[in-house]
């Protein structure tokens, strides 16, 4: 006799499966797990284990289903996203809404993760990049977000290190100083 589960019980099953199956099976939080795994300086290690601590799994939706169609415009004839620079790209995107999309680096897995950077609207998460820049639909990769970020704080870190992206590493330095 097979054994029977309540639909209250399937669905709780199903909820939790949903909620944790992106921390289960993230190859990018995989990654740094194994980064902390090899013989690195108490430095490194401390490093790692803060990244890994942010890591946050996300969505990317096309960015039609958050953005208004004058936003659509702004970024095709304003920004003019480019392949090869997701950071400049997500800071200008931030810089010219600022009061409603932040900026986001993390990774992307596209064969192997790399850095990326995207940005977040509301609850959403768009990558203008892969969408305007590549032609490609963002939604069929995984991503994982390290810090999500305002045009106030993005604009300082360029004005200091002389270039977009790597505000995450950034702002782990200044911490430590």
């Amino acid at each position: 006799m097979m054994g029977r589960i309540s639909t209250n019980g399937a669905i709780a099953i199903l909820e939790y499966m949903n909620k944790n199956i992106d921390v289960m099976e993230s190859i990018i939080i995989k990654e740094i797990e194994m980064m902390l795994e090899l013989p690195l300086h108490e430095r490194q290690k401390a490093y790692f284990q803060d990244l890994l601590n942010a890591a946050k799994p996300v969505t990317i939706v096309p960015a039609a289903d958050v953005l208004e169609d004058y936003e659509l415009d702004y970024i095709r004839h304003v920004i003019k996203p480019k392949p090869k620079e997701c950071y400049r790209n997500s800071h200008l995107l931030c810089e010219a809404f600022p009061e409603r999309i932040l900026y986001c680096e993390g990774k992307t897995n596209v064969q192997i993760p790399i850095d990326h950077a995207f940005n977040k609207v509301g609850d959403a998460y768009i990558d203008i990049t892969f969408e305007f820049a590549l032609h490609e639909n963002p939604s069929i990769y995984e991503y994982v977000t390290f810090g999500e970020y305002d045009a106030k704080t993005i604009r300082k870190a360029v004005l200091e290190t002389g270039y977009y992206g790597e505000i995450y590493k950034w702002l782990y330095y200044q911490s430590k100083k």
